[in-house]
């Protein structure tokens, strides 16, 4: 083994087989956890989407689907809510981040608005899992806990009121709008399995005539958001189509 090169960095960069036998162990041994932990959560995912709409997951559905002991799941997560948990900051941080590059060109607010209802509702009609979740856990939550600078909804909310662009009084009010419409329309979703572009559409559209868009600029402001969708639709790893743009 080459020693000017450090353990550490021969871990960092995954090749065990020149790590001494101490650290190749450690190494071996977090991986291993790491791929248990991946797979109780992608467990509990396929949980979700098998689990009647009124309840949630409980640990004995994910260690049948996991096919491992109870004894197992505790030795990784102490509670069935700490995997909630872990996939609610994992789907929120990757739905801002993704939301953040795609809105980037837009300039028109109702435009940006339009967005995270298309995004919301693609997704659960693409990726029945991601439906399954989102639409039975308070996931605003998650989203306000993941942005540092605030609850990224309400932002762009006020900052299309300032503009212009929408009319409303209470802040809250028009958040529970955007995502309540989003949430009951994942819901729906799910429950019809149906790929369907026009209801995606027509549900953002009504999501921002709600927010006082005259109607022709709510239907241009929707085609322009699900338009930055279908060109971006290479980048997003759950994208299929749905339907005529």
């Amino acid at each position: 083994m080459d020693m000017s090169v450090p353990a550490a960095a021969l871990a960092e960069s995954g090749d065990c087989s020149a790590l001494p036998v101490g650290d190749h162990r450690v190494r071996v041994a977090e991986q291993k956890r790491e791929r248990m932990r991946e797979r109780l959560i992608d467990a509990t995912m396929a949980a979700y989407l098998g689990c009647e709409p009124d309840r949630h997951p409980v640990v004995e559905d994910v260690i049948r689907i996991a096919d491992v002991s109870r004894g197992s799941f505790y030795k990784h997560f102490d509670a069935i809510d700490s995997v909630f948990a872990e996939i609610g900051r994992r789907m929120a941080q990757e739905m801002l981040s993704s939301y953040v590059h795609l809105a980037a060109p837009l300039t028109d607010g109702a435009a940006r608005i339009a967005l995270g209802p298309l995004m919301a509702l693609a997704r659960s009609a693409m990726e029945p899992r991601h439906g399954a979740f989102i639409s039975r856990v308070d996931f605003i939550d998650f989203l306000a806990s993941n942005q540092s600078r605030g609850n990224l909804v309400a932002l762009r909310l006020q900052d299309g009121r300032a503009r212009g662009e929408l009319h409303f009084e209470s802040v809250d009010a028009a958040v529970d709008l955007v995502v309540g419409l989003s949430l009951e329309g994942a819901r729906r979703i799910l429950r019809t399995r149906t790929l369907d572009g026009a209801y995606i559409r027509e549900l953002a559209a009504m999501v921002l005539r709600g927010l006082g868009v005259p109607p022709p600029d709510a239907d241009r402001a929707v085609a322009l958001a699900w338009q930055r969708l279908v060109d971006e639709a290479a980048s997003l790893h759950w994208w299929r189509p749905v339907g005529p743009a």
